[in-house]
């Protein structure tokens, strides 16, 4: 065609989204990646100390559209939606606490006494020991923390379901009954008017984030607790972001295994690469690619670029410890690696208690330290 090409690309992209008003696609994971553990890799993704609206870039979700018969994902939007929640939950330290208003019949007056209904309910019925009053009381009893309380309970019956024989099961439940603990003196009381009406804060990203995520959890299962006994086949429009899930996961089990000797996403001159690797004697940029056949075949022309661009970058070479370099200096020769997946039977960190340097045992044939290091993924049967 002599103009631009046009369509439906699936890339690196599974999902449902509808192509008309009668019409669905629906993109499942590559091939010999069909066994994928989607709980475990969104487990591993909050060991990471990225914040938690980094999250959320992951995937898209349109909850005002139809809903999709898609069974071939229906176990993957309410375990990605469920521990996400829980991910959030988990990094509030304090609930909010705000003036919640009161009418009540009490033993004794507290704030102002409505008049006209004390004389109904107390006066004519000669209940003298009762004073009916208005009054505003300071409280974590607010519509956000009841929201976010009934979602958690949503939460813990999902998690019965989806986390059944599973090793992340355990973690995931620990979560949740520390997350129940925090909010053990707020109702669960919300109705379903009064969701739409209620809002997160600017100054508290954790609330905004989980608020949002609550309110996703109780409209998939239309606000009823007994829709959760079972993961529904119909899900509703939504993309998932499997190069960037993959990548989430990388960071997820590079922090865990270096910490702070890793950067992620520095901003150079060339670009963003995913991780910087900075220990006494070895210094690395690794870059995440969700390309499985680089198992066994070469890398694409334009990756190798890309990471040279990166190993010339002046910001980022300074980043790496390299602090007296400038336009004139002579190139230090910092290892690439590029980190692809598979899938695998051993879930277990591969970075774990070992020297990046000493992993890197695959050099790229003809370029100058280049590596590959597979990073497998965790497949389904492993965890039972």
């Amino acid at each position: 065609m002599e103009h631009d090409p046009w369509g439906y690309y699936a890339s690196y992209v599974i999902g449902a989204e509808w192509i008309d008003d009668k019409e669905a696609l629906v993109v499942t994971t590559k091939r010999g990646m069909e066994e994928i553990d989607f709980l475990t890799m969104f487990m591993m993704c909050f060991s990471s100390d990225l914040s938690v609206e980094s999250f959320a870039e992951i995937y898209n979700i349109d909850s005002e559209a139809p809903v999709i018969h898609a069974p071939s994902l229906k176990g993957v939007l309410s375990p990605l939606i469920v521990l996400h929640f829980l991910g959030v939950v988990s990094r509030i330290k304090s609930l909010k606490k705000g003036y919640v208003h009161y009418s009540e019949n009490l033993k004794k007056v507290k704030g102002h006494i409505q008049v006209m209904k004390n004389e109904r309910k107390n006066i004519a019925s000669k209940r003298f020991d009762r004073v009916f009053c208005d009054f505003d009381e300071y409280t974590v009893d607010i519509p956000e923390n009841r929201l976010i309380k009934k979602a958690l309970l949503f939460s813990s019956q999902i998690l019965r379901i989806i986390t059944e024989n599973h090793s992340i099961g355990n973690k995931a439940k620990l979560m949740l009954s520390k997350s129940l603990a925090l909010f053990e003196n707020v109702s669960a009381e919300v109705q379903i008017k009064e969701v739409s009406l209620i809002k997160g804060h600017k100054l508290f990203s954790e609330y905004n984030e989980a608020v949002r995520l609550a309110k996703l959890i109780l409209r998939r299962y239309d606000y009823s607790i007994s829709k959760t006994s079972s993961l529904d086949e119909n899900v509703p429009p939504f993309t998932l972001d499997m190069s960037l899930l993959y990548e989430h996961y990388v960071y997820g089990l590079l922090n865990e295994a270096y910490g702070n000797k890793i950067s992620y996403q520095f901003n150079g001159k060339t670009g963003s690469p995913d991780f910087l690797y900075c220990a006494t004697g070895f210094k690395a940029i690794l870059d995440t690619k969700y390309i499985p056949k680089y198992e066994s075949s070469s890398l694409d022309n334009n990756v190798i670029r890309q990471l040279s661009g990166y190993s010339r970058d002046i910001p980022i070479l300074h980043h790496l410890g390299y602090e007296d370099i400038d336009e004139e200096s002579p190139i230090p020769n910092v290892p690439c690696v590029i980190i692809y997946p598979k899938e695998g039977r051993d879930v277990k960190n591969p970075f774990a208690n070992k020297r990046l340097r000493d992993l890197c045992t695959t050099p790229v044939r003809k370029l100058a330290r280049f590596y590959k290091v597979c990073v497998p993924l965790p497949v389904m049967g492993t965890n039972k």
